[in-house]
């Protein structure tokens, strides 16, 4: 990796290659890209402890003021928003393919998803989160028990689950190639995983990544707010539908979609602006998400890439 002191180089977690190059550099650690697949990651990544604090400090909204606002809603008395309405049709998706079932989801913050699930599309609900205070939240709020711990060596059954989402998850994790895989071992045959990333070719990201390759005025703010912390890797439509075959699934739909603003501090123009960007992108073909419904095989052996 050009420009870099350290003794080992990263490794691709799409394609393994060491051909990486530098995209920002944020001081405490460098945005990269492979060269080879253009997988965008972060180097170094941090520790597992690291990573525990990061996401803690994240849910308490010391970090992110925008998730704290959020999390503000995920109560037994929320209020019906765009966020809410973007679970139901994830549950909606999911419900198209496949019979309500046992639905693992990974990262479940507050459990308002698995609320969902569970009371209004009648899956039977199961999670695992690495940070405590999600745990204790979803309990006292929505009677739901979740598991603390990592989720790639949590021992849960195999093929035990129908359906195993990843809503605003797979970015946070050090392996998501692992991650994939282990969801592929939970699923049941015909079993389908419905996963969540913001979309690094979304047209706002790639206007704010010109800008801040050419040091425009402010470009420090934009850079620290495009790449937050609890941000590891960076998918398009192109690189998730790649690590999701390599991991064994059948693909079934890869799309994007945007995010609400309502919940972001942004003044008046500001929110316009990015509104507009955001709807030009979404017509493009370039929005701020990426979702993709993937489908374990019915009949399938061993995994192919299984670690």
């Amino acid at each position: 990796m050009s420009g870099s002191s350290r003794t080992s180089l990263p490794r691709c977690n799409l394609c393994a290659s060491e051909r990486i190059a530098v995209y920002h550099d944020q001081g405490y650690r460098c945005v990269v890209k492979c060269r080879d697949c253009r997988f965008v990651f972060v180097d170094p990544l941090p520790t597992p402890e690291q990573k525990a604090e990061i996401e803690r400090l994240a849910y308490d909204g010391d970090m992110l003021p925008e998730v704290a606002d959020f999390f503000r809603n995920c109560h037994r008395d929320f209020k019906d928003d765009p966020v809410i309405e973007a679970f139901r049709h994830g549950l909606r998706w999911l419900g198209a393919h496949r019979k309500p079932g046992r639905l693992l989801d990974v990262g479940p913050g507050t459990g308002i998803f698995l609320h969902l699930a569970r009371a209004e599309f009648g899956w039977e609900p199961f999670g695992i989160d690495i940070c405590q205070e999600s745990a204790d939240k979803a309990r006292a709020e929505f009677g739901i028990v979740l598991q603390v711990g990592d989720f790639d060596t949590y021992p849960w059954e195999p093929a035990g689950f129908d359906a195993v989402t990843m809503l605003d998850m797979l970015e946070h994790t050090l392996d998501p190639a692992a991650s994939l895989r282990r969801a592929w071992q939970l699923l049941k045959p015909g079993g389908v995983l419905y996963i969540a990333v913001p979309n690094q070719h979304c047209l706002m990201t790639v206007l704010l990544d010109w800008y801040i390759r050419m040091r425009g005025p402010g470009y420090g703010f934009f850079l620290e707010r495009l790449y937050v912390p609890p941000h590891v890797y960076y998918f398009n439509p192109e690189t998730l539908r790649s690590m999701l075959e390599r991991a064994g699934f059948e693909t079934v739909e890869v799309c994007t979609g945007n995010v609400y603003l309502g919940r972001y501090r942004l003044k008046l123009g500001m929110r316009i602006l990015m509104e507009l960007v955001l709807k030009t992108g979404r017509l493009a073909g370039m929005g701020a998400k990426v979702l993709a419904l993937a489908r374990k095989p019915e009949v399938s052996g061993d995994c192919a890439h299984e670690a």
